[in-house]
């Protein structure tokens, strides 16, 4: 573990009830019968959202047809300005660890049970979660009536997070907020700088 910082300490305090608790639920499911589905389901995701590979497949295959072309550099930009503020700004301010980290605690063991995968960077807020609602809202947003189920894929994200244990709940609620937040923004230069304009 890392020499944690002001902001990571305040979080740790400030929602270590709640954090806790929300684990404990999802870890009380990991346990059940119904780990038989969602383990393959929370791990086929992580693989999907690793690096945010799967879902720069999806915008280069939008933007390379001409119907969806729109959409697709939605997507990508989106993605682009979720990693710059989560990647870039938020993971290293704030420096967060991983649940996991203390193996004093029982989230430590929480995590092994749910299969030890580990993570190379920081926990605040959730890479994976910011990607899946940067890209899934950019969509959303173009067309709100026919692309709301769009969302859907993003909780479920930042739900695997949590059944994994390599997040916070805390983590996950920043991360859906940080993507919604990136998505409006490439959407909004979409609308209005030309240059994004001509170029969708």
């Amino acid at each position: 573990m890392m020499e944690p910082t002001a902001a990571a300490l305040w979080l740790d305090s400030a929602f270590a009830e709640f954090d806790t608790a929300v684990l404990g639920a999802v870890h009380a499911i990991q346990q059940s019968s119904a780990d038989a589905v969602l383990g393959p389901l929370a791990r086929g995701l992580d693989l999907f959202g690793k690096a945010g590979l799967g879902l720069i497949v999806l915008g280069l295959v939008r933007a390379s047809l001409s119907g969806t072309r729109r959409y697709g550099v939605a997507v990508l930009l989106a993605l682009a300005i979720g990693a710059l503020f989560t990647n870039v700004a938020l993971k290293p301010l704030v420096g967060r660890d991983r649940p996991y980290a203390d193996e004093t605690r029982v989230l430590h063991q929480w995590w092994q049970e749910a299969g030890a995968e580990t993570e190379s960077d920081h926990s605040f807020p959730s890479g994976h979660t910011t990607a899946a609602m940067a890209a899934m809202a950019a969509l959303f947003l173009l067309n709100k009536r026919k692309l709301w189920p769009c969302l859907i894929g993003a909780a479920l994200m930042g739900l695997s997070r949590l059944y994994l244990v390599v997040h916070y709940p805390t983590d996950v609620i920043a991360g859906l907020l940080v993507g919604f937040l990136a998505a409006a923004l490439a959407v909004w230069l979409l609308h209005y700088v030309p240059w994004f304009h001509q170029h969708a």
